[in-house]
């Protein structure tokens, strides 16, 4: 992963064209995807998961029309079919490092191509919406800036703006709120918080399960939980 030591040189990076906004989604191998749902989900029914949230993130976001273009950053071969169909961008990366190196290969891949600001989140908030897609990018500064959505238990980070895209060291992983913060902090940023009902709610464990299936049905998630009988399963569990 790249080191930061300061604010990122915008003399050293290509001309940015600030106005610009791209949407990155990392995708994991679905083979090691939601280990933590192994008590209640099979690897066949954790594999259909995973596509199942990828398809629901990328309709909401291609359907918020906020952004200038959609990236989907893996090696994961089953991926290819929903990215093609979304008619969103394949960006290939070139080992299964890791989110924050999958983060890292993509904010070179926009700063090449001389986007001025990322609008990153996991495939894992099948809930998310449009609108608040739109919310979020709409209320971000493009001035040497972060916009940051926590999850609902504020540890980790469920979305996060920056402009340049190679703004800041990415900290994802447990307690990635806080450290985010305290880089932007560090770094002197323009630094929001922005809290949102459903891209706050990231699927990983068997509570998330619960937390999902309580909402009113409207993804292709809800729908394939629904159609496993998540709701006895959990009744056992629970």
């Amino acid at each position: 992963m790249r080191k930061h030591s300061s604010l990122p040189n915008l003399f050293e990076i290509p001309f940015l064209i600030i106005e610009l906004v791209w949407a990155v989604i990392p995708f994991k191998q679905i083979q090691q995807a939601k280990q933590r749902l192994a008590p209640i989900l099979s690897s066949e029914e954790r594999k259909f998961l995973s596509l199942n949230m990828l398809e629901d993130v990328l309709e909401a976001a291609t359907a918020s029309e906020v952004f200038d273009g959609v990236l989907v950053a893996t090696n994961c071969e089953e991926a290819a079919p929903i990215i093609r169909r979304k008619g969103v961008l394949h960006l290939q990366t070139s080992e299964e490092l890791g989110l924050n190196h999958a983060a890292g290969e993509a904010s070179n891949w926009l700063l090449n191509k001389h986007i001025g600001a990322m609008c990153l989140f996991p495939a894992d908030i099948p809930l998310a919406k449009a609108s608040e897609f739109r919310y979020i990018v709409c209320g971000h500064s493009v001035h040497l800036g972060m916009t940051i959505v926590p999850s609902l238990d504020k540890g980790g980070t469920n979305c996060l703006v920056l402009s340049p895209p190679n703004l800041l060291p990415f900290c994802f992983g447990a307690d990635s709120y806080a450290k985010h913060l305290k880089q932007g902090l560090k770094l002197n940023l323009s630094c929001r918080t922005k809290f949102s009902d459903g891209i706050g709610l990231d699927i990983d464990t068997p509570n998330d399960l619960r937390a999902i299936s309580m909402r009113p049905k409207q993804t292709l998630t809800q729908n394939y939980l629904e159609k496993i009988e998540i709701h006895s399963r959990l009744n056992q569990l629970f």
